[in-house]
């Protein structure tokens, strides 16, 4: 390189452009450019180059030697003549050299002012009018020469004279040889030249370019396809865990099928949301840690849960909700909660080593809490006036301490014992409390605080809770081994031999309102119920729970018993049915049917009809008597849930909020088994065992004729166009409702009688529940199966209703269970909801599709809080109260995807 550098500098110059003046030193750059660029390839250098003192002279002290080298190199001195240039002294010494080194005829003449005049007589220039003239080149010209001028008109300040390209070709003619229109050709052969090269390049450019463009779309959908590969891998993985952790850790369960759907979108990941967001069963209450303590208020409508994770947590029994905000002021995991008489109060303590009371009503603190100055309080119990507070600690060993309500001062020293202690328990009289003393039991007298007799007891087994039954006859102790010891209270000796079980570990027992039962929950996660007079086991244990059961609570009446546990769950069970619970209302056994505004149940019953409002549970207004006592009624309600419709050997319309009738009532059917009402509420369909019959409200006669199906459910499309009934050939058969044709029917896909038919809310589907245990779907505008059978039932499936937004199915069977689908995968969501002793003969949505109403033979129905299926991401992150963290993401996401907002922002 720096050879070629060397080679460069010595390079000629094929034009030296010699001037003067401001005006002349605007315009010559533009003309040395178009000199150098005629005539030559763009790819090459210029064949001529010229000099030009602005540009071609570099900075330093010596500019005349400089001028004199480019001199030197040049082939041709073009002198720019001017009266500037005549009256220059650069110019003219710029001649002078050239005059003395080099021939005249290599000087050229460019007239940019004044002008040039040749006097032929004398044979050289006119020295009075050549006012352009330099004086040295006066008679140096043997004869008169040719020179071009330029036009520099006034009023072209920044602008270029437009003959400049004719002087570059000048000039460029005289110094390659060449004439000017031979010169002019080869540019014209040159510029088309490069035309040809320069499309050639273009579209061979074009072509790599397509070619890179295609090798890179290529490379970006491979790249794109395997991230969607690798995600879609990801997402599959973190639903088979959050499968897996439903049950031992439900906060990584739903925070991983949330990452799935927002990796992956797709129906299968939206329904790992739901199984991981819907409460499958009714009767349970989640925490986002494990549980160590339950208990129902006095009244029975509240039940208290103590976490691991400091919160009091107060929940609603007939809802199943929570119910207001939480009660947080601990520092440390929940041990026990007990209400204080009335309900109105609440004590909790923890393992932070104090207990704190609660106003339940303002869900405030009373007072400062109490502090014991020990490690931990295992457990708190109020005194049955209320006015003391009994607390059981641990340190090096146990105590008990004693606190007055009113001024949180502790009452004389502490009881002390062993190194281990069970809760503290309060017989009813509240004239003896009790306490485990590691391997016995001793009774205290209340008053005096002094221990009543010696210690009960029991060899090589350590007590890990005690209980009093209601009636004060009995005391009850478990242990670690997994058994229950009864001991008479007033003898203080055991009562029979120990209730013995399979499963081992027993860290809490109850007594049932009326002391017949006894509940016990253990380490495997089961409650077991124990006959107390019998000393046997009653039933099957209760299976729910994933892991050690940590306290059990009976409600105030005994009918339902709650049990805390590990796997960071509440659980209701049905002491009845011994099943998990729902909100079950007493109906009776017969039909209901739920209004459409979702508030009221309409239940009919021994020719009456009686309405049960949802939100307040308890029975509005009187009833309705129909009459007909000799048949089981048919009800339907009106859209707007003003009108009811009951049907036995007639059909009669009423007034729901007036509760009276409407009209005389609508004749000649036989026995109806089935009613529906249009959308719009003015017409109404009653299907009996030989025909269906459509009725109009306005004018109370029926239109048409009869159609000729026998049917046992109808259900009306949302236009309200086509009625659907099933067939007695196990099809669901259309009918145009204006003009009672048939216009369609679907294949005999089911094996055993369809008992119900209902429309999508869009109106595009069709499902059927068949006495075949299935569930099937079809279009409403082909009537071909759409997918697979839905099984899951064991028995026949007798109900079937949409949600609001069409997503969710639910089903009631004859195998007592109501189960959700997911309608566009076809796949339940979570476990069966169970609660049901008897076939579940009905099944609605109310509006906003939040809550499900079911009902059925055993006299009951249930109330299902199904919320989370409307939109199971926001209940998800309404669940996880902000908990979903970038930080929680990398602990469960496999790495690969990158992080994304779990939850929505707003």
């Amino acid at each position: 390189m720096a050879r070629r550098a060397r080679v460069r500098t010595e390079l000629g110059y094929g034009v030296f452009l010699s001037y003067s003046g401001e005006r002349d030193r605007r315009w010559l750059p533009h003309l040395q450019r178009v000199i150098e660029k005629q005539s030559r390839p763009w790819y090459k250098p210029p064949r001529i180059r010229v000099f030009l003192d602005d540009s071609s002279v570099s900075i330093g002290p010596q500019l005349w030697g400089k001028i004199e080298a480019g001199l030197d190199r040049s082939d041709w001195l073009v002198v720019l003549a001017s009266p500037e240039s005549k009256a220059s002294v650069w110019v003219d010494r710029e001649i002078e050299w050239w005059l003395e080194h080099k021939a005249v005829d290599n000087i050229l003449l460019v007239v940019t002012a004044g002008q040039l005049v040749w006097d032929e007589q004398r044979g050289d220039w006119n020295p009075e009018l050549s006012t352009a003239l330099p004086t040295r080149l006066s008679g140096k010209f043997e004869q008169q020469p040719v020179w071009k001028s330029v036009d520099l008109r006034p009023g072209r300040e920044a602008g270029f004279p437009p003959d400049v390209d004719g002087v570059a070709f000048g000039i460029a003619s005289v110094v390659r040889g060449l004439p000017e229109d031979e010169l002019r050709s080869e540019g014209l052969r040159e510029t088309r030249r490069n035309l040809r090269t320069a499309r050639i390049v273009a579209a061979i450019l074009g072509f790599l370019l397509l070619v890179a463009s295609t090798v890179s779309v290529i490379a970006v959908v491979s790249r794109a396809e395997a991230t969607r590969q690798r995600d879609h891998a990801v997402a599959q993985q973190l639903i088979t865990q959050s499968s897996l952790l439903a049950h031992k850790d439900p906060f990584g369960a739903r925070l991983k099928a949330l990452a799935a759907l927002r990796i992956d979108p797709s129906p299968e990941t939206r329904l790992a949301v739901l199984n991981a967001s819907i409460n499958p069963q009714s009767g349970l209450f989640p925490h986002s840690w494990y549980v160590m303590s339950v208990a129902f208020s006095p009244d029975g409508r509240t039940v208290v849960t103590g976490g691991g994770d400091g919160v009091v947590r107060l929940w609603n029994t007939a809802t199943q909700q929570k119910a207001g905000n939480s009660l947080i002021g601990h520092h440390g995991g929940i041990t026990s909660v007990a209400f204080g008489p009335g309900g109105k109060t609440l004590a909790s303590s923890s393992h932070d080593g104090t207990v704190r009371l609660w106003d339940v009503a303002r869900r405030t603190p009373i007072g400062p809490p109490f502090n014991a100055h020990v490690g931990s309080i295992t457990s708190t119990a109020f005194s049955p006036d209320g006015r003391t507070l009994f607390t059981a600690s641990t340190s090096d060993s146990w105590s008990v301490q004693v606190w007055d309500v009113a001024t949180h001062r502790q009452i004389g020293k502490p009881l002390s014992g062993s190194t281990y202690a069970a809760p503290v328990v309060f017989s009813p009289d509240g004239k003896t409390f009790a306490s485990s003393s590691g391997d016995g039991l001793q009774l205290w007298d209340t008053t005096s605080r002094a221990p009543i007799g010696g210690v009960l007891r029991e060899a090589d087994r350590i007590i890990t809770s005690v209980s009093f039954s209601p009636d004060g006859r009995t005391l009850a102790s478990a242990d670690l081994d997994g058994s229950i010891r009864l001991w008479d209270t007033t003898t203080r000796t055991p009562i029979g031999k120990p209730f013995a079980s399979t499963s081992t570990g027993i860290e809490s027992v109850a007594f049932s309102s009326d002391s017949a039962v006894l509940a016990a929950g253990h380490e495997d996660g089961s409650v077991r119920l124990w006959d107390v007079v019998r000393h046997s086991q009653v039933g099957e244990p209760f299976i729910g729970h994933t892991s050690t059961v940590t306290a059990v609570a009976f409600s105030p009446d005994g009918s339902v018993l709650a049990s805390s546990s590990d796997d960071t769950t509440v659980r209701l069970w049905d002491i009845r049915t011994q099943r998990q619970v729902g909100a079950a209302i007493g109906i009776g056994d017969q039909t209901a049917a739920l209004s459409p505004n979702g508030q009221t149940l309409a239940v009919s019953s021994d020719a009456t009809v009686r309405f049960w409002n949802i939100a307040a549970r308890r029975w509005a207004g009187d009833p309705l008597v129909n009459g007909d006592e000799s048949l089981p009624l048919v009800v339907s309600v009106s859209p707007d849930s003003a009108v009811l419709a009951i049907a036995s050997r007639e059909i009669r319309l009423w007034d729901v909020a007036a509760r009276r009738l409407i009209g005389k009532p609508l004749l000649g059917t036989s026995n109806v088994n089935a009613l529906a009402f249009s959308p719009d509420g003015r017409t109404l369909v009653s299907a009996d065992l030989d025909s269906v019959h459509v009725w109009d409200l306005a004018a109370h006669r029926q239109t048409g004729t009869a159609l000729d199906v026998r049917a046992t459910s109808v259900a009306f499309s949302p236009d309200g166009r086509t009625l659907a009934t099933n067939t007695e050939n196990n099809t669901v058969a259309l009918w145009d409702v204006a003009t009672h044709r048939r216009i369609g029917e679907t294949s005999a896909s089911h094996t055993a009688q369809i008992t119900a038919v209902v429309f999508s809310p869009d109106g595009t589907t069709l499902a059927t529940a068949g006495r075949d245990n299935t569930v099937r779907l079809w279009s409403a505008a082909t009537r071909e199966q759409i997918g697979e059978p839905l099984t899951g039932h064991r028995s026949g499936v007798i109900s079937v209703a949409f949600s609001p937004n069409g997503r969710t199915l639910a089903t009631g069977s004859m195998d007592h269970a109501v189960r959700l689908w997911d309608v566009a995968t076809g796949r339940q969501i979570g476990n069966p909801l169970e609660g049901h002793s008897a076939d579940v003969s009905g099944v609605a949505f109310d509006p906003d599709g939040r809550t499900m109403v079911s009902w059925g033979g055993d006299g009951t129905a249930r109330v299902w809080n199904v919320e989370a299926t409307v939109d199971p991401v926001r209940s998800l992150c309404r669940w996880a109260k902000g908990a979903f963290t970038s930080d929680r993401w990398r602990d469960y996401v496999p790495p690969g995807p990158a992080s994304r907002s779990l939850c929505p922002k707003s």
